[in-house]
């Protein structure tokens, strides 16, 4: 029909889009654009005579008339709104007007793409957070969602501007666009997002037994998709970084024992240690901590590792932890760990729920993805519970035992009572999260099903948790995250206020643990020991005035010494006793144990001063005289809250995953205001 249009003499009419990529559906757009010389405008009403049997065909128009030099203008203007464009063929009429325009249009889109591929990311990025994931969605976007058929296209447009190399994707692209032509087959109508209604009838039409194996397949070709055009990003910025400017190599600095980042990638040392399995562990914990993206060598390397052990060193948990502790970046770093498939040797269980669909309609992601947001939500309320870790790991295993034929949370508390062995929790903490996984969904049922105010919803709870106030905290915060990270409804005002009733109603019938003063023992000035079993070095400290020990904090900042634990008393005569676990995340233990070196620096006081704290969520607690600080574990932390604490009793300190918690009993008159905001200023606000 289109060739037999009867144009105005001398112009041409040319088709972008999904016309011109021989992509048409049923239900898709007419992308047409009447092409003049400039100077020759068509007659209006011959202009009109060409789209009039268009509209008399009940079809979509979108129309336009242009010169050639109209068409390389509007790549000026918006160019991702123009990457059609580029996709511009011959429909009838001079084709010499075709062939002028599309070369005109090719040559400005590489010299525009250089200037403003800023802004072709920015919009890609802007339509993802619109769409969502073709991977995690249950009702994937297959046009516009990350890994769909956009992104095809903006792959090509990158290969056309000659920043990358055109990745082979047919069969992923045919998948793709098979599914959803189909999908307007069924729907009768343009639609792009696959929901579960459609995707019955589209895989069977497909040739696949359900609509589970349908979005197992569409998940993988999206996937295939996704890391293309990641590679072709970083190979087009890699492209325009050489172009701009020639710089010197970047420096090289130490992130974690054998990891560097490296001009902001990070990758191995020179000569790393591959025979150390927990090394994956570090980059990942590395990845999660900064953000830095993991080049593909590294990934390639760290697959050749021997297999971790039965059970991991504590080093090797306190990464696994830092590694979830990353509201922001966990879920990209576990994505990349999948995609290289490194995330099941660290989470064997991983396997069966990746891409799996689940059962209910009020999921938004699929299960494997749905975890990871429960994850990361957890992570930003880590400051907000006594055990992030415990926390971080009932989050990550909630939901990982769906699909094995009966209830989930037992098949999960199963699984996670095996990790958290893997991770050497001792038998309490491994009961506290084996109790976090089963009864996840405890507090959400007793709101639906008994009203929460009363004794029987308040005792039914503290029966589920065993009546351990710990657990309950973790729980409320648990419900919340998994709530809000499962779809839209589903964390409403009724689950809210029957899950804040339900825990401040079983807090209050539990009794806290007083804090406890610590046993410290510092036979001297300035020492230290080697801990085999826990691969950490305790130094202690004896002195006079409890600021006197910002020299040994110091030193920790100065060689990348971890605080792991902390205790500090004072004694009957006045002086101050203080014991420092610690690990290094540069350093071997034998290296980090040399005691005569350690001393010498020490009294050499060349590291005298602590660097400046990189601010962080923190949350203070009273109980009496006692403070309680809950902050993101990180260098100088505890030298920058000893400054601003009054006289103390006796300090302790620890770090369950990547927090820092510490209880100080001050001593004196306290201005509890004061000292709140004081902490909140080196802590939090910088």
């Amino acid at each position: 029909m289109l060739a037999a249009l009867d144009l105005p003499p001398g112009t041409a009419l040319a088709a972008t889009g999904s016309l011109a990529r021989g992509e048409m559906t049923p239900y898709s757009d007419l992308d047409l654009i009447l092409l003049h010389p400039a100077g020759q405008v068509p007659d209006p009403e011959q202009v009109e005579a060409v789209w009039y049997p268009i509209w008399d065909a009940n079809l979509r128009l979108d129309h336009a008339v242009r010169t050639p030099e109209d068409c390389v203008a509007m790549l000026s203007g918006d160019p991702t709104a123009a990457l059609a464009l580029l996709d511009l063929d011959h429909v009838a009429g001079d084709r010499g007007l075709v062939e002028r325009a599309r070369p005109l249009i090719l040559r400005h889109w590489r010299r525009e793409l250089q200037a403003r591929f800023p802004q072709v990311v920015d919009s890609a990025i802007a339509r993802w957070r619109r769409s969502g994931s073709v991977v995690t969605m249950t009702h994937p976007d297959l046009k516009h969602g990350r890994g769909g058929l956009r992104d095809i296209e903006l792959l090509r447009a990158l290969a056309l501007g000659n920043l990358c190399d055109a990745p082979p994707l047919n069969a992923e692209h045919r998948l793709l666009l098979d599914a959803r032509t189909l999908l307007h087959v069924e729907a009768r109508r343009r639609r792009d997002v696959l929901d579960p209604e459609f995707a019955a009838d589209v895989s069977l039409r497909l040739g696949f037994d359900d609509r589970y194996e349908l979005a197992t397949a569409l998940a993988e070709a999206a996937r295939t998709v996704d890391d293309a055009l990641g590679d072709g990003l970083a190979t087009a910025r890699g492209v325009l970084s050489r172009r701009a400017t020639r710089t010197r190599p970047s420096p090289r600095r130490p992130l974690d024992l054998d990891v560097v980042d490296a001009g902001g990638m990070i990758t191995l040392s020179r000569q790393p240690d591959l025979s150390d399995p927990a090394l994956l562990l570090r980059v990942a914990a590395a990845a999660a901590r900064t953000g830095l993206p993991v080049t593909d060598r590294t990934w390639c390397r760290l697959a050749g590792l021997p297999e971790l052990p039965e059970v991991w060193t504590a080093a090797a948990a306190d990464d696994f932890f830092t590694l979830l502790s990353s509201p922001a970046h966990t879920p990209d770093v576990v994505n990349a760990l999948d995609r290289h498939g490194l995330w099941t040797r660290l989470v064997p269980e991983w396997d069966h729920i990746r891409g799996r669909m689940p059962r209910e309609r009020t999921h938004i992601h699929t299960i494997d993805q749905h975890s990871l947001a429960t994850v990361a939500r957890c992570a930003a309320a880590t400051t907000a519970v006594a055990r992030p870790d415990l926390l971080l790991l009932a989050a990550l295993y909630h939901d990982i035992g769906k699909g094995h034929g009966r209830p989930h949370e037992q098949v999960g508390a199963e699984f996670v009572a095996r990790m958290a062995a893997r991770l050497g929790l001792d038998l309490p903490d491994r009961s506290r999260v084996q109790t976090l996984v089963a009864e996840h969904t405890t507090i959400a049922r007793l709101t639906a099903t008994t009203d929460p105010r009363t004794e029987a919803g308040r005792d039914a709870l503290l029966d589920a948790v065993h009546y351990d106030l710990l657990t309950v905290n973790l729980l409320e915060v648990l419900t919340e995250a998994d709530a809000k990270s499962t779809g839209p409804g589903v964390w409403n005002h009724r689950l809210e206020a029957g899950l804040r009733t339900l825990a401040a109603a079983a807090r209050r019938a539990l009794t806290a643990l007083a804090p406890v003063r610590p046993i410290v023992h510092a036979p001297d000035e300035i020492g230290l020991r080697a801990n085999e079993s826990g691969e950490t070095v305790t130094v202690w400290w004896r002195g006079d005035y409890q600021r006197g020990m910002v020299r040994v904090l110091a030193i920790f900042a100065a060689k990348a010494w971890n605080i792991m634990g902390a205790r500090v008393a004072r004694a009957a005569d006045g002086t101050v006793h203080a014991e420092f676990d610690t690990r290094s995340t540069i350093e071997t233990l034998t290296a980090s144990a040399d005691a005569v070196s350690f001393i010498q620096t020490y009294k050499s006081g060349v590291h005298s001063m602590l660097p400046a704290v990189t601010p962080g969520p923190t949350a203070t607690y009273w109980d009496g005289n006692v403070l309680e600080v809950r902050t993101v574990d990180r260098i100088a932390a505890l030298g920058a809250l000893m400054g601003v604490l009054p006289e103390i009793s006796w300090l302790t300190v620890r770090t369950p995953g990547a927090t820092m918690i510490v209880q100080a009993a001050l001593t004196g008159d306290i201005d509890r205001g004061r000292v709140g905001r004081d902490v909140t200023r080196v802590l939090a606000t910088g």
